[in-house]
């Protein structure tokens, strides 16, 4: 085809300098008044053009044919040479003969639907009586060009990848969503330890999902409060009575009546105060360094010294009856609407649980926080 395309480039070539001569030479007569008027209809352009596209209509003709021809062979990768391909009419026949044969006694009353060329290969839409089950089935049946080598119901892979990945996100979804109750607006409770390192995990996976959602639903902090642990007063319980103990000392308890005050009387610095002081600070420390991240957000430190000393027992009262009520065990336990979350703790993990448990969603909930993550496990208990 490459060398039939040249050919006719070089024939045009040879008419068009054909076409100039003969045009100069006309010209020339022209000048010398001797021409006659034949010899300038041989010589005009419109003859040139007349057999111009008499042999590019012959040119299409042959060029239609060798490309029907050609259509007819395919490489083979492994010996390098050309294979015939049968027709479609012949690959069905073909198909439909090997089937009666080499499944002969399996399967009865063997029908093509449907037969076309389809990724380079000859498929078949079939149906057919399933000889030990007694019921009509249907398979798509697929057979190479060169009728060689057969296959059936051959998968498509990216529609096998697409299920794959729809599969995974249904999983992960559920996993986070589980069967939390459905409300006008949500109920969600986030009981941590102050320095439980699990506890931080899930405070660092909530505090996207509480700013993104704050005009919408209130994502509360609760803390983890035991009784009677271990050695008591004064290394984890912060009163003689041992009623109010954290599993990582009696500092950690101490904390946790902070952050208290601070959602009490700050609300709206709360989420930027745990995001810096568990990074700043530690259960070892946190006694001497808690009001650092404290003055760099904007809380009143005065104010909150105030709430711990004067309403520090209330409010350990008030976590002590929540966690009760709820059976909270460990840090963190996620409370929605008064069914435990067990999902993952990435963000988006998070807001799906939260967001799937509103009767209407809000428009915030559509917005993507990041990947979700497999369902957590580890806790402080």
């Amino acid at each position: 085809l490459f060398n039939l395309k040249n050919k006719i480039i070089k024939y045009f070539i040879i008419l068009y300098i054909f076409n100039f001569m003969t045009e100069k030479k006309t010209l020339k007569s022209l000048k010398e008044k001797s021409v006659s008027s034949q010899k300038r209809k041989k010589g005009s352009p419109m003859l040139f053009w007349m057999i111009a596209i008499i042999f590019l209509l012959i040119a299409i003709v042959v060029l239609v044919g060798e490309n029907n021809k050609a259509s007819n062979f395919f490489r083979s990768k492994k010996g390098g040479g050309e294979m015939k391909a049968i027709t479609l009419d012949e690959a069905t026949d073909k198909i439909n003969n090997f089937v009666n044969k080499a499944y002969e006694g399996q399967i009865k009353d063997f029908k093509i639907l449907k037969s076309e060329e389809k990724s380079g290969m000859y498929a078949f839409d079939v149906e057919f009586l399933n000889s030990r089950s007694g019921k009509k089935a249907t398979s798509t049946l697929f057979l190479t060009r060169d009728g060689k080598y057969f296959s059936y119901d051959m998968p498509d892979i990216d529609k096998v990848l697409a299920e794959i990945e729809k599969y995974n996100k249904d999983k992960k979804e559920k996993e986070t969503a589980q069967n939390i109750p459905k409300t006008d607006k949500p109920d969600v409770k986030l009981f941590t330890m102050a320095y439980c390192p699990f506890g931080n995990q899930a405070e660092k996976g909530i505090s996207p999902v509480a700013r993104l959602l704050k005009n919408k639903v209130e994502v509360q902090p609760h803390y983890v409060i035991y009784s009677n642990y271990r050695d008591g007063y004064p290394k984890y319980c912060i009163d003689k009575d041992n009623k109010y103990c954290s599993m990582h000392g009696a500092a950690e308890a101490r904390q946790d009546v902070r952050e208290l005050c601070i959602y009490k009387y700050q609300k709206d610095k709360y989420w930027d105060y745990i995001d810096l002081v568990n990074t700043e600070c530690n259960a070892q420390n946190v006694d001497d360094c808690w009001d650092g991240p404290a003055k760099k957000v904007g809380i009143d430190t005065a104010k909150i010294e105030k709430c711990f000393k004067n309403e520090g027992t209330k409010l350990l009262d008030e976590e002590v009856a929540l966690n009760k009520k709820y059976n909270v065990k460990g840090s963190p336990t996620l409370i929605i609407n008064g069914a435990e979350y067990r999902g993952g703790r990435a963000p988006e993990n998070y807001k799906l649980g939260i967001c799937g448990a509103f009767n209407t969603q809000p428009e915030e909930c559509n917005k993507k926080l990041g990947e979700t993550a497999g369902q957590a496990s580890g806790g402080c208990q």
